[in-house]
């Protein structure tokens, strides 16, 4: 990574950036590869308790199956654990024993103010944790039904000290401390991925075995910025957003890799770009892709560069939206993380999509009207998600607390547009 205030190696316009965006996403055409790596290719899929998890992976991997994921993650080719942020994310397993390095030291400073102030010595944890091993040699077990399994005494309810912290018990510290050491890791309850409760089981294989992870939080986090960076052009900004590192830690990870800064018309004076990819974006910009997309809920493809400023036109960047978190609402010129979900004609966003629970289809908005044969393919891409909703979920429910009314209303603003 170059450092100070050295001239850009290459500036793009932000439509040849976006098309770039758009192909290493997979969203361009599909990417012939199995779930596992189209996760590594794509980028981390968060998992919030719903169905969007699985609308990422099938705007990746057109016609997938509910069943085909869940297989995925019986057979740990993918996981279930905590990352950035102390998000929950699908991981590939290669990539787990990084992930739960990086996640287990976001978590440590936190922890230990909470257990302190709880009053929950290591020791503590440690003998729970044993007691939780010796539990699930019998086979998998939620959380509830391990604590019914566990010799009466072994866990301590926390009281008013844990309420505090959000602790009710010593439990989910030891479960959350036996998962970062990859001793135990999540499955799934009923065999969907579309819920936030768990089964909790031993692996076959500690992760960890044979894995070379760097003892050093540098090179740690350089290796997380090696994930992230390879999607394209991006800002310091984007980075730490993603990542919650500090501006600090950022640069000085991103310093050991061969970064170089390029310029990106209209998104940013100053973004960054491994050095391998320059020869592609010097490339002349591929032909228009005929794709359309209708994403997932904090799909990456936005949530990488700040939102929907990049990918929409701006003439529409003061249509007020609704946003995650902020009864107010923003704008699409403003807005980092949608309430709704993107519509995409190629690489650009073109408006929002939901699932009408009430006659069982899937209604979409534009902010300008399609041009006859793309309306006509987004029409029969509705028909796709609608069917897949309908039939292999069930239901359109985003998070774990989203309910039909709250699709009803969503499913309003779209129809209203």
């Amino acid at each position: 990574m170059a450092r100070g205030s050295t001239p850009p190696a290459l500036t793009l316009t932000l439509e040849r950036a976006r098309a770039h965006w758009h192909r290493k996403q997979g969203l361009a055409e599909p990417l012939k590869a199995s779930l596992e790596e189209v996760v590594s290719a794509s980028g981390w899929v968060r998992t919030l308790g719903g169905v969007d998890v699985y609308m990422a992976m099938r705007a990746r991997v057109p016609g997938m199956k509910r069943q085909q994921l869940d297989e995925a993650v019986e057979q740990s080719r993918l996981q279930v654990i905590p990352a950035v942020r102390g998000c929950i994310y699908l991981v590939p397993r290669a990539e787990v024993p990084l992930v739960l390095r990086i996640a287990e030291e976001q978590h440590r400073k936190r922890a230990e103010r909470e257990h302190e102030k709880a009053g929950i010595a290591a020791t503590e944890l440690a003998d729970v944790g044993e007691a939780v091993l010796k539990a699930l040699r019998k086979g998998p077990l939620s959380t509830d039904a391990m604590r019914k399994a566990l010799p009466e005494g072994t866990v301590r309810g926390l009281g008013e000290k844990g309420k505090k912290v959000g602790l009710s018990s010593t439990l989910p510290p030891a479960l959350r401390h036996l998962e970062f050491e990859g001793k135990v890791e999540r499955s799934l309850e009923g065999g969907r991925l579309d819920s936030e409760r768990y089964l909790w089981r031993l692996p076959a294989k500690n992760p960890f075995t044979g894995a070379k992870v760097p003892g050093e939080p540098v090179e740690r986090h350089a290796r997380l910025a090696a994930t992230f960076f390879r999607h394209g052009p991006a800002t310091v900004e984007d980075f730490t957003t993603w990542t919650a590192l500090s501006q600090r830690d950022a640069r000085a990870a991103m310093a050991l890799l061969p970064l170089v800064p390029v310029a990106v018309e209209g998104f940013a004076d100053e973004a960054w770009v491994l050095e391998e990819e320059l020869p592609l974006l010097r490339e002349k910009a591929p032909a228009a892709s005929a794709s359309v997309s209708m994403l997932a809920f904090e799909d990456c493809y936005l949530a990488f560069h700040g939102g929907p400023a990049a990918f929409t036109d701006p003439k529409h960047h003061a249509r007020k939206v609704a946003v995650w978190g902020n009864m107010k609402g923003s704008t699409l010129g403003d807005a980092r993380h949608l309430f709704m979900r993107a519509l995409l004609d190629g690489d650009r966003m073109v408006g929002f999509w939901e699932y009408d629970v009430d006659a069982g289809k899937v209604v979409f908005g534009t902010f300008d009207p399609l041009a006859p044969k793309r309306r006509k393919a987004v029409e029969a891409l509705a028909q796709d998600v609608a069917t897949f909703l309908r039939e292999d979920m069930g239901h359109a429910h985003s998070f774990s607390l989203d309910n039909d009314d709250t699709v009803r209303e969503r499913a309003e603003l779209v129809k209203a547009m």
